[in-house]
Parts: structure tokens; sequence; C-alpha cells
């Protein structure tokens, strides 16, 4: 194909404008916990770089003293509310509303009719009583069922399944050869 001679120098105008905008005219070494950096900044050049520490946790899951990232690190003690993350809180709000309906049906069971003028009004406590623990049965096999995902045979063999599928998918790629 032929393309006109100003096609290639937009490629290599854009080449050159995306070397000075995205990469960093600095460089740097670290010797024996030393930094040093290349060329020496001016006075009022400001450089932003991030780091981590050797000692610091390699594992991501578990970064942060106190943080839930997911059922694998969640202590065994009491949890401060506002630690929890919105999966576990939304729960918390669901089996609290069923423990209330609970609640609210024992005391209208106890009651079960209310005397008004010319009239009687029955109460709905078995119905409320009944909900509240199908609602609870629900909540905690749902929650049986979250944890029974993320336990650790079940995390292997999701992780060995993948490896499989990968190990698959790059058996057809096709092999180079080398002519020489």
């Amino acid at each position: 194909m032929l393309y006109p001679l100003n096609a290639d120098l937009l490629r290599m105008q854009g080449i050159e404008f995306n070397d000075l905008i995205r990469k960093s005219a600095y460089s740097f070494r670290l010797v024996n916990n030393r930094l040093t950096i290349f060329p020496i900044p001016l006075r009022d050049t400001k450089l932003h770089f991030e780091y981590t520490l050797n000692n610091m946790e390699s594992n991501p899951l578990k970064r942060g003293r106190g943080r839930i990232s997911d059922y694998s690190n969640v202590p065994y003690s009491n949890m401060v509310y506002s630690r929890i993350n919105a999966m576990g809180k939304q729960w918390i709000k669901k089996y609290t509303l069923a423990l209330s309906k609970e609640m609210l049906g024992y005391v209208r069971s106890k009651y079960s009719s209310i005397p008004i003028p010319e009239s009687d009004i029955t109460l709905n406590g078995d119905a409320l009583l009944s909900a509240a623990e199908a609602e609870k049965t629900s909540l905690i096999e749902e929650l049986k069922e979250i944890l029974d995902q993320f336990s650790r045979q079940n995390l292997l063999e999701r992780k060995a399944a993948e490896s499989e599928a990968l190990q698959v998918e790059m058996s057809r790629v096709p092999l180079r050869f080398y002519i020489g």
C-alpha cells in the first residue's frame, strides 16, 4: 500500500509527542537504601513516586490492620459495624428486619384481638411469625451458600479449573518456528 509522506510524518510526530507527554525524563537508582534521581531535578520541580517497604505484607487480601476484604480473613471477635463491607451490612439489615418481624409477631399474637367501639380488630401475629421464620431461614441458608463458595476447597477447585482452561487455551496457540 502506498501512503502519502505526511501520514508517516504525522505518525512519527505522534510517537514523539507520546514519549514527551507520557514518559518521564527522570530515572533512579537505589543502592544501599539510598535513592539517586538523575538528572538532578531543578529547585522548583516536584517529583511524586510510590513505594512499598519490604516488611509490608505481600498478600493483597489481608493488607491493613482490622480490614476485612473477604471471608477468609474475618476475625472471630466482635466486629465494628463501620468496618463491615456493603454486602455484609445489607445482610445484617435484612436479618434485623426479620428479627423485628418476629418480635412484632410475638406481641401481636399475645393480643390476638383489640376491642374498638362496636367491633374488634384481629391482629396478624401468627402470619408475622411464620414470615419472619421463613426469612431468617432463607437468610441463614444464603449466608451458608456464600461461605461455602469461599471455602478453601472451593477456591482451590476454582483455581484449578481456571489453570486447566488456561492450559487448553495456550495449547491452541501455534508454536513459532526458527529458520536459521
